[in-house]
């Protein structure tokens, strides 16, 4: 049980950092968001707010469109100014789900692995899985999608020797997985809090 403790003390330090951290990056996004607005509303030139319009990255390629074929800034703007929206939500909704693992790591700190608090902040947290999931795929969907129809891409690399240009938008389905993982643990723990509770009233 020592050994329990020792490492929950140890992994509730790191993730008070991670609490930190995530609130700064949150506020980062904010502040993001705002420059682009800003820079809208006062009808400045994109190119005081960034560089890199021309850029972009297929998985382990990148590509520089010539000016002439070039999307409009704005556009890549707001697809910028998008991901940082759902990206803030995406730090906010992880730092709530550090506090729920540092609720599960209290009682362990104290050699109570059973506290029904664990399983309640199990279920929580499998809640939330669901809600970072959704979040993580519309990134990804964004991107895909400025990709595919914002830089054209089948217009760019349509040629005699490339026929052809399709789109295949990929969602991420690994937060099921954790979303049933944490479920389960919850009950798992849920048991054990059963049994802890027999075990003492027989005592």
């Amino acid at each position: 049980m020592n050994n329990l403790s020792d490492t929950a003390k140890k992994l509730d330090k790191v993730f008070e950092i991670a609490h930190i951290v995530l609130g700064a990056l949150a506020i980062a996004c904010i502040v993001g968001v705002a420059l682009i607005a800003a820079a809208y509303i006062l009808k400045l030139d994109p190119a005081m707010i960034g560089t890199g319009y021309e850029n972009f990255d297929i998985g382990f390629l990148e590509l520089s469109v010539s000016k002439n074929y070039a999307p409009d800034k704005w556009l890549v703007l707001l697809q910028a100014a998008i991901t940082l929206l759902v990206s803030c939500r995406l730090m906010y909704d992880g730092r709530k789900g550090v506090g729920y693992i540092r609720e599960i790591l209290h009682p362990m700190k104290e050699e109570k692995p059973f506290a029904s608090v664990v399983s309640t902040n199990l279920k929580k947290l499998a809640r939330l899985s669901i809600n970072l999931g959704i979040l993580y795929n519309i990134i990804i969907l964004s991107e895909q999608i400025m990709t595919v129809f914002v830089y054209d891409l089948p217009a760019l690399l349509v040629s005699e020797k490339i026929t052809h240009v399709g789109g295949m938008f990929n969602i991420d389905l690994t937060f099921v997985v954790c979303w049933a993982f944490l479920l389960l643990l919850s009950y798992v723990f849920r048991y054990g809090e059963e049994l802890q509770q027999l075990s003492d009233e027989t005592i």
